[in-house]
């Protein structure tokens, strides 16, 4: 069996599920996969996630805030960072004296460690595959870092700007570089291709293990979001809101569940909309073997993007969230967009509408409520057969098609 190594920015326990279901399943197709990638403390919503590969988390923390705002410094001018896990996995090869793999992979959000997976195959003569799972310029401005740089509440727009600038420029030095680039979305390719015309699509997707219809019955109709906000920018459930306070649906008798992290949390609670509906419950994020249950309780999966037409709108987001709802045969409201390639697939999947009406919304969960009464449950009639192409074992399948091609 050929050997890839996976030198990635995160991993399990950490959330990372493009590349821990690419390692669940990638042996079945001739390919055993070695992992390093940076240790990440927080957001460990897959600490239930058994890696079947080995993995080697290596420590790039800094011993205090001063010693970390400098790394910080010298990873974005000096790519610090970049040389102290390249040297970090050479020393763990050495050590344990193991074998020059058949090809390089590498998982990155803006640009690490695209360098260091660069280096390695250079040095090893071998291929190198780089995906790119996010992108910089998807986002709505400086959205792409965890908050906004700000001074005594303003905010830093030039110097977020010209952090993005640095970082699509390294990006884009070692993407030239690499053998083959995949990606998330037909957007996203447009713009990687420009940098390197050997780029491929390969969609987020569902562990079918874990995310399949199921239709049990609820005693209270639930609408349920599963994630991050960003920023309100990035994923608005404004239109969802005046839909609530509607005739048709003020008065009804739901809940609306958002499980997600602190900041986000923080934002949601803030906006008057959200303060006015006493229905909303914010809770905590969930590890990822919960989700299935929570998304399986739900009346309505709720799915936020943003309309992509403005010049700074994020673009060609399409999540893992959107196909572990298409997975489960349940009704789904994408807002506030109304076109683009997520809206294609939530139509085609036939799993619910995507919209920036209110009047739509409230009429659409209105029609799903007196199903709900009728059934204590709700449902869709799912084209099953177009959701299967995006099954994380498929999407295994076809990176190791790529591996393969590549050789």
């Amino acid at each position: 069996m050929k050997t890839v190594y996976i030198i990635c920015d995160i991993y399990p326990p950490a959330f990372a599920p493009r590349v821990a279901y690419l390692t669940k399943y990638i042996t079945s197709f001739g390919w055993q996969a070695r992992v390093f990638a940076e240790q990440i403390d927080s957001h460990q919503v897959f600490k239930d996630f058994t890696p079947s590969c080995p993995v080697h988390l290596i420590n790039l923390g800094y011993p205090s805030k001063r010693a970390k705002a400098f790394g910080q410094l010298g990873e974005l001018f000096f790519e610090t960072k970049e040389k102290r896990m390249l040297n970090a996995i050479k020393a763990i090869v050495a050590k344990e004296n193991l074998a020059k793999p058949e090809a390089i992979m590498s998982f990155s959000y803006r640009k690490f460690p695209l360098r260091t997976a660069s280096e390695l195959a250079k040095t090893w003569a071998i291929p190198f595959l780089a995906d790119c799972r996010d992108i910089i310029e998807q986002y709505s401005r400086g959205d792409f870092l965890p908050k906004p740089l700000s001074i005594m509440g303003f905010r830093l727009r030039a110097l977020e700007g010209q952090l993005a600038r640095i970082y699509i420029k390294q990006r884009n030095k070692y993407l030239r570089r690499a053998t083959q680039v995949t990606t998330v979305s037909s957007w996203h390719k447009s713009v990687l291709a420009k940098v390197n015309p050997n780029t491929s699509i390969i969609y987020n997707g569902y562990d079918d293990e874990l995310f399949y219809p199921s239709h049990q019955s609820s005693k209270q109709f639930k609408i349920i979001y599963t994630g991050r906000l960003l920023s309100l920018s990035m994923r608005n459930p404004k239109f969802l809101f005046e839909a609530l306070r509607s005739d048709l649906l003020k008065d009804l008798e739901l809940s609306i569940d958002f499980y997600t992290d602190d900041y986000s949390a923080e934002l949601l609670s803030s906006q008057d909309w959200a303060k006015a509906e006493s229905r909303l419950r914010i809770l905590p994020m969930q590890a990822s073997k919960e989700i299935p249950k929570l998304l399986a309780d739900a009346s309505l999966i709720l799915l936020l993007s943003n309309d992509e037409k403005s010049k700074d709108a994020p673009k060609g987001m399409l999540t893992t969230k959107l196909f572990e709802a298409m997975a489960m045969a349940k009704p789904c409201l994408l807002l506030p967009i109304k076109e683009g390639e997520s809206v294609e697939l939530i139509r085609k999947a036939n799993c619910g509408i995507a919209t920036n009406s209110s009047q739509e919304i409230a009429k659409y969960i209105y029609s799903l409520y007196q199903d709900w009464r009728q059934k204590s449950y709700t449902e869709v009639v799912l084209n099953d057969e177009f959701v299967q192409n995006f099954s994380r074992r498929k999407q295994a399948k076809e990176f190791a098609e790529l591996l393969d091609k590549i050789q």
